[in-house]
């Protein structure tokens, strides 16, 4: 079987193509401002050979999974059927999922999650994401909502969120906590990296929101392996101490304390593509 994913972002489109479960090319290119546009440059990048495709997107989608509503920053595809469109004009079996839903189930089939059987996915960058999967498919919820981590609230009376709600942790572990601390996440890790210790200091206080964040999880999910990715991933090294610091000291079961594994996610970023062309698995 030979898929073609495609993770489509605000400002860049990943593709993968599968053969056989195995990674046989991948390939970017830039995100196009109109939805004709968009169309055409998918069109335009899929193989010969695909058989079937599977596209990741940010943003919700409907309880059906065929309408994607209002992503932030795809404001070109707002109420658009973009899988049937795309089916239509190749004729080619298409799916679509939410792009982090996308994300953990690549890295659960075969990337840092590959053989347990609950995974939970988080994305750290712009914003904050969430996915879950169990026994190798994606768990949605009853309305299709599931794993909106990022909107969870860990400070009742924090600031207010993009989503008109107070105190979410994506207020603490997305790239607007580095903002409110004066630059970019990039620029807090280059000083890190060069022994800066207000940096050092802010990377501490991040691991310990996101430790916050992930304790809640464990103690109402209980997953097997937590896979971070994203490009505040990459600062991994920097933060970990003091995220896993916080889960020990607020996980309640001490057997998820000691086995629950947190780990980096492997695909390279190209866990969203892989999950996406993975959408078509038995």
């Amino acid at each position: 079987m030979r898929n073609l994913g495609i993770d489509i972002g605000g400002t860049k489109i990943s593709f993968v193509l599968l053969k056989n479960g195995k990674i046989a090319e991948s390939w970017k290119t830039l995100t196009p401002k109109t939805k004709r546009a968009l169309i055409d440059i998918v069109k335009n990048n899929i193989p010969e050979e695909t058989e079937r495709i599977g596209i990741g997107l940010p943003g919700p989608l409907n309880e059906k999974g065929d309408l994607v509503l209002n992503p932030p920053n795809l404001k070109a595809l707002w109420n658009c059927p973009l899988a049937k469109i795309i089916e239509r004009e190749t004729g080619i079996k298409t799916k679509m999922e939410n792009d982090v839903n996308c994300f953990t189930l690549g890295e659960a089939l075969v990337g840092a999650g590959k053989g347990a059987e609950t995974v939970l996915g988080i994305t750290l960058g712009t914003g904050v994401g969430g996915g879950i999967v169990i026994d190798g498919r994606i768990y949605r919820g009853a309305f299709g909502a599931a794993g909106e981590l990022g909107h969870m609230t860990i400070k009742f009376d924090g600031p207010r969120c993009s989503c008109s709600s107070f105190g979410c942790l994506e207020e603490y572990c997305s790239e607007r906590f580095f903002l409110k601390k004066g630059g970019l996440p990039q620029k807090f890790y280059d000083d890190a990296e060069k022994g800066d210790k207000k940096a050092l200091k802010i990377y501490n206080e991040y691991g310990k929101y996101l430790g916050i964040g992930l304790a809640n999880v464990i103690n109402l999910l209980d997953p097997e392996v937590i896979v971070i990715g994203g490009g505040i991933a990459n600062a991994y090294k920097l933060f970990v101490k003091e995220m896993e610091k916080e889960i020990r000291k607020r996980v309640i079961s001490p057997v998820s304390k000691k086995y629950v594994k947190i780990k980096k996610a492997a695909l390279n970023g190209l866990g969203g593509a892989v999950g996406a062309a993975l959408l078509w698995q038995k």
